[in-house]
C-alpha cells in the first residue's frame, strides 16, 4: 500500500495546480476579453430561437467587378457576348456532374457572371 502524501506535500500540488489554472484564466481574458466563467455561463445557456415564420439570410460578400472580370478571364471592357462566351466555356468545364471538381469552383463562377451581368443591368 502506498504511503500517504504528507499534508505540505498535497498543499504544494495544490498551488501548483492553482497557479496553473490562474495563468490560464489571465491568458484566455487576455486574447478574448473574457473570463473562463463567463465563456461557461454563455455555453450553458440555451440558443436564441428565431421566432416561427423567420428566416435566416445568409448575405454573401460582393464580388468586386474587376475580380469578376479576372475570374472569366476578360479585361473590364470586354462586351457582353464575350462574357456569355467565357462563362458558357468555364461552366461546362468545372461543373460538378462534368469533371468531379468541388463546387466552390462553379459558385465562384456564378457570383462572377452575376456581377458583371448586374452591373450592366442585363
Amino acid at each position: 500500500m502506498p504511503k500517504r502524501k504528507r499534508k505540505t506535500e498535497m498543499e504544494d500540488a495544490t498551488a501548483i495546480v492553482l497557479g496553473f489554472a490562474n495563468l490560464v484564466d489571465v491568458l484566455f481574458l487576455k486574447y478574448t476579453g473574457k473570463t473562463m466563467q463567463d465563456l461557461l455561463k454563455e455555453s450553458a445557456q440555451r440558443p436564441r430561437e428565431l421566432p416561427q415564420g423567420e428566416k435566416t439570410v445568409v448575405v454573401e460578400p460582393g464580388l468586386p467587378l474587376a475580380d469578376a472580370y479576372a475570374v472569366l478571364g476578360l479585361k473590364p471592357d470586354a462586351p457582353l457576348e464575350d462574357v456569355k462566351k467565357h462563362y458558357r466555356n468555364l461552366a461546362f468545364a468545372f461543373h460538378s456532374d462534368r469533371s468531379g471538381m468541388n463546387d466552390e469552383a462553379m459558385k465562384l463562377l456564378n457570383r462572377a457572371f452575376e456581377t458583371i451581368t448586374k452591373r450592366r443591368g442585363q
